[in-house]
């Protein structure tokens, strides 16, 4: 049998995935992310990103998933933890902070969950619209006065910012205010592609993407079909293409942003199928990764698949 390349994750939703149903389990093929469909892909190291809508309920949802994040290497000893290293990241401020609450309890939250878990690799403020913290996809706001608070916080503790869900005009804002306060904050993009590629909001436009490779962040190259396109190989070597482009392969990874297609909202049933058919589960990695062969140096698909990503995590 071929030796698998090591591939290293920047983006899944298993935790609230798991939290929307206590019979669900991580070996659930629905998930995409699944104990099977993992070790299938070669993942060594998965992020898990906890996401929540911002509405009320969404500190209890947030609660829930990091337990859940504590409670997995219990459950799974002999996968996670030995096998799969897991790490933690917020995809949505409102998961330890909601619109009512006062912020030092919501930083209280946080403060806890990072002493707790060890270490969190990246935080976005808000996910699509818009939160106390500032826009999201979608919106046209930028950074408000609690986000800026928060960056504060953050500051040399070691926990990327986000930008997957940002407002454009929330990412320059969050550049300005972190280089106006000097703050010791890395940006990254989770799980985003490239808006010259496949022209969506939620994907990065050149020079936010530039600005992100010259703070030395990282950008995790997204599955889901809305934001790659509905060609499948042909687009994710358009978007590595592009990369190539722009300079960007050394910043490079995967976050292909694995989700059940049941905790989907009907209102975006027009989108369905969310993933293309081959690339739709953690098992596609390998396939991907033949793939790129087409368009890359061995040396450059093995940062994207894990040295990367990998070395990026090590220098929080």
């Amino acid at each position: 049998m071929q030796k698998l390349t090591p591939v290293v994750d920047f983006h899944c939703d298993l935790l609230s995935y798991l939290a929307e149903d206590a019979t669900r389990t991580a070996y659930d093929p629905e998930s995409r992310a699944s104990i099977p469909f993992l070790i299938e892909g070669g993942v060594v190291l998965q992020t898990l990103a906890m996401f929540t809508k911002t509405k009320p309920g969404s500190e209890a949802s947030g609660e829930k998933q990091f337990q859940i994040f504590l409670d997995l290497p219990k459950k799974y000893p002999t996968v996670f933890g030995s096998q799969i290293k897991l790490v933690l990241a917020i995809e949505n401020a409102s998961s330890f902070c909601e619109e009512g609450t006062h912020l030092k309890e919501g930083i209280k939250r946080l403060a806890y969950w990072l002493k707790k878990a060890g270490q969190i690799a990246y935080i976005s403020l808000t996910w699509n619209g818009e939160n106390r913290f500032g826009g999201g996809s979608g919106s046209k706001v930028g950074l408000k006065p609690d986000g800026e608070q928060l960056l504060e916080w953050m500051s040399g503790k070691g926990i990327a910012i986000d930008f997957s869900h940002t407002s454009d005009k929330l990412a320059h804002d969050i550049f300005h205010y972190i280089d106006k306060r000097r703050l010791q904050i890395t940006p990254i993009a989770s799980h985003s592609n490239f808006r010259s590629v496949s022209n969506h909001e939620r994907n990065l436009p050149d020079a936010i993407a530039k600005e992100i490779a010259e703070r030395k962040g990282i950008i995790g190259l997204n599955f889901v079909r809305r934001f790659l396109g509905t060609q499948g190989e042909k687009d994710f070597l358009e978007q590595v293409e592009f990369a190539q482009n722009l300079g960007l392969i050394n910043h490079m990874c995967l976050g292909a942003d694995f989700f059940d297609d049941r905790d989907f909202p009907p209102e975006y049933d027009d989108l369905r199928p969310l993933f293309n058919p081959g690339f739709d589960t953690s098992a596609c990695y390998p396939k991907l990764l033949t793939l790129l062969k087409e368009q890359l140096h061995p040396s450059d698909i093995e940062r994207i698949a894990h040295t990367n990503l990998t070395a990026f995590i090590s220098t929080l």
